[in-house]
This record gives structure tokens, C-alpha cells and sequence, in this order.
């Protein structure tokens, strides 16, 4: 069996995979790494897009390099939003980003499973009628966006589809992304992110009138199937309080804790 403490440093292979994609492939963004610290700066006004993804683990130095990350998007004008719980950070590191200025955001549990052990259920077929479409298109990407944003302002959904068609998705490549339709209409979205053998499930949303049905259970379970089929021995994820009781039904047990922070530019 996978211990609990795989969950960690896979959900921070995850975001720092994300970051080098987005670096590489999106106008204007650029990763800042000096061994020690590491951060992504996509160059748009959007914390999601900016973030650390390696900081020290001495107090001293930690509280230098919040410092410096400060700096560094205070001249930009940017928001951006620090994870923690996904390294070993240094005792009173919540405290030192609070006192610098960053607002507490939320605080998500770690979750994991072993995708060599036996499935607990198959849930597709519980939802009759419901299609599993993968992304491999711009036209597809849009619909994706757009159902995953439930209505958020069109610049969001706009932003978010250009960060997205810049980067490597598609069958068979790291962003496997995938729209559930009923009726040809499309109500719920995932993606897995793949990362040598581990699988990160990310956004799992479905439309709010067509919830309580069972579809994003049935949504993550395509998502776990398509990283079985990748060869990945662990799926990971982070759950929210709507989607935890899905995930437990599904087998990912929790393994520790999420809490992340943003700063925003005055």
C-alpha cells in the first residue's frame, strides 16, 4: 500500500510541473528559481496563475524569501497565492505569512490513492445518459472553460482559456481533460494532470443545476480510469468540503493538509 506521505510531495511535483508548462509555453510568464525558492509569474492578474512552489525550510530563511516574493509581485502589481503543507515548511510559517500581509484562502485536505489497488466501485453507469468527451480541440477547450467557470465573468473564462490553449493537453499528453455531457449538453468538467507516474485531479465541477446526481463522481472516476490507462500508479488531489465525501466514497483516503494564502496588491 502507498503511505499517506507520497500525497505531499506529489501535489508539489504537481504545481511545480505546472509552473515550468505554463512558463514555457504562456507570452509573458516566467519561473524564478534559485534552488532554495521558486515561484511562477504568468505576468496576469490572477493568483491562481502565481505562485511559489519551493521555499526554504529554515525560519530565517523562509521569512527572507516571503520577503522577496513580496517584492517581486508588489513591483508587478500582481496578486499571487502560497501553498502550505506541501513541503517540509519551518515552524511559524503561517504566522510569517499572515504577519507580511497574506490573507488566509482556504484550507483543503490532502488525499491520495493507490490506482494498483482493487476499484471500490464503478460509478459511471449510475448516471444514466452521461458522456465522457476528452479535450483535444480549441473549440472543446472554450466549452470546458466555460462550464468549469459556472457562470464566472466572461474576462475570467477569457483568461483562463488562453492560460489553458498554450499548454500541453490533449489525449496522451500531461493535461488530459475531459467535458461530461447529458443530452449533448455539457454539465461537468475534470482534468488529471500527469506528472511522471502520478495523476493530480483538478477541477471537478459540475454545473449547480444538474448537482446531487452523482456526476462528479462519476466525472472523477473517468478521470482515475484515463490515469490507470497512463500507466500512473497514484492519483492525488486536494478535496473540498463538497467533494470530500465523493473522494472517501472512491477510495482516497486524507494525508494531511492544504492551506493556502494570497497576497494582493494594495
Amino acid at each position: 500500500m502507498i503511505d499517506e506521505s507520497s500525497a505531499a510531495p506529489a501535489l508539489a511535483a504537481d504545481k511545480a510541473a505546472f509552473a515550468a508548462e505554463i512558463a514555457a509555453a504562456l507570452p509573458g510568464a516566467a519561473a524564478f528559481d534559485d534552488g532554495a525558492l521558486a515561484w511562477l509569474d504568468s505576468g496576469l492578474p490572477d493568483s491562481t496563475f502565481n505562485f511559489v512552489y519551493r521555499s526554504p525550510d529554515s525560519p530565517a530563511e523562509f521569512a527572507a524569501a516571503v520577503d522577496r516574493v513580496i517584492g517581486h509581485f508588489r513591483q508587478r502589481g500582481l496578486p499571487f497565492h502560497w501553498s502550505l503543507g506541501l513541503r517540509a515548511d519551518p515552524a511559524g510559517a503561517a504566522e510569517t505569512l499572515l504577519e507580511r500581509g497574506l490573507g488566509f484562502d482556504e484550507a483543503e485536505p490532502a488525499m491520495l490513492l493507490d490506482l494498483a489497488a482493487p476499484r471500490v466501485a464503478e460509478v459511471a453507469a449510475a448516471v444514466p445518459g452521461l458522456e465522457f468527451h476528452p479535450v483535444a480541440d480549441d473549440d472543446a477547450l472554450l466549452t470546458w472553460t466555460r462550464v468549469w467557470g459556472c457562470g464566472a465573468p466572461d474576462d475570467v473564462v477569457e483568461r483562463w482559456h488562453r492560460v489553458y490553449s498554450t499548454l500541453p493537453y490533449g489525449p496522451a499528453r500531461a493535461l488530459r481533460m475531459f467535458i461530461g455531457t447529458l443530452a449533448s449538453e455539457p454539465v461537468a468538467t475534470v482534468y488529471v494532470h500527469v506528472v511522471a507516474d502520478v495523476a493530480t485531479v483538478h477541477y471537478v465541477v459540475t454545473l449547480p443545476e444538474h448537482r446531487r446526481r452523482g456526476i462528479g463522481a462519476a466525472m472523477t472516476d473517468a478521470a482515475l480510469r484515463e490515469a490507470r490507462a497512463a500507466g500512473c500508479r497514484l492519483a492525488v488531489l486536494t478535496a473540498s468540503e463538497f467533494g470530500i465525501g465523493v473522494y472517501r466514497r472512491l477510495g482516497f483516503r486524507e494525508a494531511g493538509l492544504v492551506d493556502s494564502y494570497i497576497w494582493r496588491p494594495e
